[in-house]
């Protein structure tokens, strides 16, 4: 049985069907397009004031989660180091409290630590010289307060090296300055930015006053 060929009726059907087709697709690119260009739109879009202080407020809940470890731990550290050399607590409890907290403010021992050494500013704030307050966070953690809690460990075995002696106190006059440096750059940064409570990052002080015979 031979079957007769398409008759006008049904190839106009099939190109308008095609037409309908193609129609479809090209309202599906144009309304993609449209979209993907909105977004490239919004994204270049200059951050205004009420996201930057949102970007400002997360960056310091940011910093100050990656510095907590280290600075509670260095403060349990300075706790156990007194009665250990009036010899009313263990000094082996003293030395772990000391190898923990140098643990604690290392990135190469501690995620929170290395996540801040890689911490990227938002763009957002770009402009504001916060780069150099995480770099002076990053410092007083892995360069002042690691090595410091060290040279504890160092002096609770021997209360008379003149060498760790004279270095943590070094290291701890840097690490108050470090900090007074980031708070410093955070404020200003923070009156710029129009906002008037700031609250500066608190971290455990390591300056050895009262707890740190003089090297003899």
């Amino acid at each position: 049985m031979t079957t007769a060929p398409p008759g006008p009726d049904t190839e106009s059907a099939q190109v308008r069907s095609h037409l309908r087709r193609y129609r479809l697709v090209g309202i599906a690119v144009a309304a993609a397009v449209a979209v993907a260009v909105i977004a490239v739109i919004l994204v270049s879009r200059p951050a205004g004031p009420v996201q930057k202080r949102a970007d400002f407020t997360t960056m310091l809940q940011t910093l100050r989660s990656d510095l907590s470890d280290c600075s509670a731990k260095a403060s349990a550290a300075l706790s156990a180091w007194r009665p250990a050399e009036t010899g009313v607590d263990s000094k082996n409890r003293a030395v772990k409290a000391a190898q923990a907290a140098a643990h604690a403010c290392t990135p190469g021992t501690d995620n929170a630590i290395f996540e801040l050494t890689l911490y990227s500013l938002p763009t957002s704030l770009s402009g504001l010289h916060l780069n150099y307050a995480v770099s002076s966070l990053g410092v007083w953690a892995q360069e002042d307060v690691a090595p410091a809690m060290r040279d504890e460990e160092i002096l609770l075995a021997d209360p008379t090296d003149k060498v760790a002696g004279t270095t943590y106190q070094r290291l701890a006059g840097w690490a108050g300055d470090n900090l007074a440096a980031a708070n410093s750059t955070l404020r200003q940064a923070a009156r710029r930015l129009g906002i008037t409570h700031f609250t500066p990052i608190q971290l455990t002080s390591i300056r050895a006053a009262g707890r740190l015979a003089p090297p003899r």
